[in-house]
């Protein structure tokens, strides 16, 4: 008796479907929508038969599922935005709107600001609390908040995840530490007691202010006669408070030699603690970008990997605030896969694009 003959992709379509919408709060994915993802991709990626019978029918839907994967995966990404956008019922509610209503709940309850911040980025992480108080929609998260307080502070952990280490992206760090002596050469010409001052604008917990830190003093720059002054800024206190207490695990130094760790880490239990021959250098402080005024009179601005949170508008605001903060002649350093709006290019000279070191022109 002949099997019975099945479209492989169908299933395959079928599972990739359900891993794309596991945490997809913003759109509908009722059976009705679903069924139209699933029918919308299939007309469109060729079919590939087997029949059951077929011995090997699992090396078969490997095979099918590696040679097909790119144009499924490419076609039912089109599938889930045209339906998720156009579904062929009415909603019961605005998801859109439900989730502009619960940035602004944060904001006014936690004085909190993500309105600006990426849409996409921002839904992706609070589809986690979502999914893990097995909630079904925004206005369900949304009472939760209002029930359960210290739900809050759940979801920003989620929102302000924080991920560094020291010299994050090694390759920009001899840059950074050309540009930071030539700045303590010249200063140490100045009459006086020079300052350098830096700004780490969303340092998480301290590495990246700590990693120029460790620059400035292997350049000798106290010896100089040069004072070193590093703000390490973020909105997250507990962030703010690993950072003054600097003590870190062993894969946040993954990137410092063996020399570096001998002469700027103490070894505690298994974790890696600053030594304080570095902490008369940095302060480390509340500031939100978004909504407080920036600091003044800066040499050097590192903002690396924030913008990538933010809105094309707020980059535009952030960018002016560190125009403003910095001296003329003053740098910004962005991170590797973020650059310079176009209009900013007007106010900043490129001086090192793979490094992405911007200067300030003049007024």
């Amino acid at each position: 008796m002949a099997g019975v003959l099945k479209n492989i992709i169908e299933d395959i379509t079928g599972d990739l479907l359900e891993s794309f919408l596991a945490l997809r709060y913003d759109i509908c994915t009722c059976k009705l929508c679903k069924n139209d993802m699933l029918a919308y991709t299939l007309s469109r990626v060729p079919a590939v038969y087997v029949t059951t019978e077929q011995g090997a029918i699992f090396s078969v839907a490997e095979q099918a599922k590696a040679e097909n994967r790119a144009i499924i995966l490419k076609v039912l990404l089109n599938a889930v935005e045209i339906v998720g956008d156009n579904p062929r019922h009415q909603l019961k509610e605005d998801k859109e709107q439900t989730f502009q209503l619960l940035l602004e709940c944060l904001y006014k309850e936690r004085g909190l600001d993500f309105r600006q911040y990426h849409r996409r980025l921002l839904k992706r992480r609070v589809a986690l609390r979502l999914r893990a108080n097995k909630l079904e929609s925004y206005s369900d998260y949304l009472r939760l908040l209002i029930n359960t307080p210290e739900e809050y502070d759940r979801l920003f952990e989620v929102l302000t995840i924080n991920v560094s280490e020291f010299f994050r992206d090694p390759e920009i760090w001899p840059k950074t530490k050309e540009l930071l002596s030539k700045l303590i050469t010249a200063k140490s010409k100045l009459g006086s007691i020079p300052i350098i001052k830096i700004w780490c604008a969303g340092c998480a917990n301290g590495e990246e202010a700590y990693s120029i830190a460790i620059l400035a003093h292997e350049l000798g720059a106290q010896k100089k006669g040069v004072d070193v002054q590093i703000f390490g800024t973020d909105i997250k206190q507990e962030c703010l408070r690993n950072a003054q207490e600097g003590r870190y695990a062993k894969e946040r130094v993954n990137n410092v030699s063996a020399e570096r760790i001998k002469n700027y880490f103490s070894t505690e239990n298994g974790t890696f603690r600053i030594n304080q021959i570095l902490k008369p250098m940095l302060q480390f402080q509340y500031l939100d970008l978004t909504t407080i005024n920036s600091l003044e009179n800066m040499d050097i601005i590192l903002c690396r990997n924030v913008f990538i949170y933010f809105q094309r508008d707020l980059q535009e605001q952030l960018i002016m605030k560190f125009y403003k903060a910095l001296q003329v002649g003053g740098h910004l350093i962005l991170g590797k896969t973020e650059t310079l709006l176009w209009e900013a290019k007007q106010i900043f000279e490129e001086v090192d694009f793979e490094s992405r070191i911007y200067c300030r022109t003049q007024a």
